[in-house]
């Protein structure tokens, strides 16, 4: 996953065979002379992940590249014996959810738990610098690099859309308007900004049509004049976290043929317990593809509930190709430290997997809801990872809902949908669907191959 994006395909040798040119990772004592440049392996890594154990933060090494401070896990006394392989595995693996035990209420691995918010670099793709330091060491040996591009763009844009309702006003949201927050005052607010919210809120339900399906048409219409886009849509309901919905509601079948047309990709978004429920992400996964006429290949887990390895392996068993949940719940940036597509690897089984994680950078609720930025904060914390993704050459995922322009209960979600395909489509970026995307990128590669 290091030399793939750059376009450079390793085949494993043994130590007798090596010949001049080939890049050795092993001990320094075991170096073969012909090696055209060799990586330090770290005894102290190795005997970090035979004890599994959170990482400790303190002992991460932090290193000045091209006048930028980036950590490193495991290193030696000088940059030069730093293990960049044993560091980026560990980001890639999802080692730290690995060993672990804290979860949240949704039993998800929670962003304050992580090593990112430890270290400071929740936006800053670390394992993106490891490769990028990487690169300019092969290259000054004379290595063919070629960096992948994703079409003629080097970097992408990837507007997913998760539809967890397609109706607003539905009984339990009149309930919530007229009696939780008017007559009982759940919002604990004085009676002016309760009468004014009871206005606003008649105001909206009595006008025609309905906001989240306003949004879904405005969102399809906006991303088709740069390109595509995916949208995952929810199948069956077996918790209260879910809002069932039916797939051929009047609106969808109104909707879906014009996105399928456009290019757009159907993905499934899971129950909120099928991400350790075989069954239930299998027949999930067979409703969406009866509406679509073809098995869809991208998911993302409602809520973002992922628990390894029970997950990817559910995943992979019902026919999936790619995952696009590991963002964090609560933050924008980089789980697993990188902008770029790479291998979801099965820590417990030692193995890498078949499913292809198209990692999530931008999530409109946790901006919003979660770290309660107003529109100019959301803005430049959204461009500050989309300027990571460009540096990089990655695919800046990104997650909204159709809420937006829900302004009673949303306001400046919109706005912020709007402006951010702007600046990205402004700067070069390719504006494509998950799957369209990965394979493009992978130099054509059918993904079902």
């Amino acid at each position: 996953m290091l030399l793939l994006p750059l376009g450079l395909d390793p085949v494993w040798v043994d130590a007798q065979t090596v010949q001049r040119g080939d890049l050795y990772y092993g001990l320094r004592d075991s170096e073969p002379r012909e090696c055209v440049i060799a990586l330090p392996y770290s005894r102290q890594a190795a005997r970090y992940f035979a004890t599994p154990a959170p990482y400790p933060a303190q002992q991460a090494c932090v290193r000045q590249w091209d006048g930028e401070s980036w950590p490193v896990l495991f290193n030696g006394r000088a940059p030069e014996a730093d293990d960049l392989v044993a560091s980026a595995f560990f980001w890639l693996s999802g080692w730290q959810e690995h060993v672990t035990m804290q979860r949240d209420e949704h039993a998800r691995f929670a962003f304050r738990d992580s090593l990112q918010a430890a270290l400071g670099v929740a936006t800053r793709p670390v394992v993106d610098a490891y490769r990028q330091r990487l690169a300019f060491a092969l290259e000054q040996q004379g290595a063919p690099i070629r960096p992948r591009t994703w079409g003629t763009a080097r970097w992408a844009l990837c507007p997913t859309i998760d539809v967890d309702y397609i109706v607003k006003w539905r009984k339990g949201m009149v309930y919530r308007e007229l009696v939780e927050y008017f007559l009982c005052n759940r919002r604990c607010e004085k009676l002016k900004a309760r009468l004014g919210r009871l206005r606003r809120f008649l105001l909206d339900a009595l006008r025609p049509g309905d906001v989240y399906q306003q949004a879904l048409t405005r969102m399809h219409h906006t991303v088709r004049k740069h390109g595509t886009g995916t949208v995952f849509l929810k199948a069956a309901a077996h918790g209260p976290q879910d809002v069932r919905y039916r797939l051929h509601h009047p609106f969808l079948q109104g909707i879906l043929p014009s996105l399928m047309e456009d290019g757009f990709e159907l993905g499934v978004h899971p129950s909120y317990h099928a991400h350790t429920h075989l069954e239930y992400m299998t027949v999930e996964r067979q409703a969406i593809a009866a509406l679509a006429g073809r098995a869809p290949r991208s998911v993302r887990q409602h809520f973002l509930r992922y628990e390894a390895p029970a997950t990817q392996r559910i995943q992979e068993l019902a026919g999936f190709r790619i995952d696009s949940t590991l963002g964090f719940a609560e933050h924008e940036g980089f789980r697993n430290g990188t902008c770029l597509p790479f291998l979801r690897f099965d820590n417990a089984a030692n193995r890498a997997g078949s499913l292809w994680e198209m990692p999530l950078a931008v999530m409109d609720s946790a901006l919003f809801n979660r770290r309660k930025l107003d529109l100019a904060a959301a803005t430049e914390a959204t461009r500050n990872v989309l300027r990571q993704c460009r540096r990089f050459g990655g695919a800046a995922v990104m997650l909204w809902h159709n809420l937006l322009w829900d302004e009673l209960d949303h306001p400046d979600w919109g706005a912020h949908f709007l402006e951010s395909v702007a600046w990205a489509t402004r700067r070069g970026a390719r504006v494509v669907a998950l799957r369209q995307g990965l394979e493009d990128w992978l130099n054509g590669t059918d993904i079902d191959a």
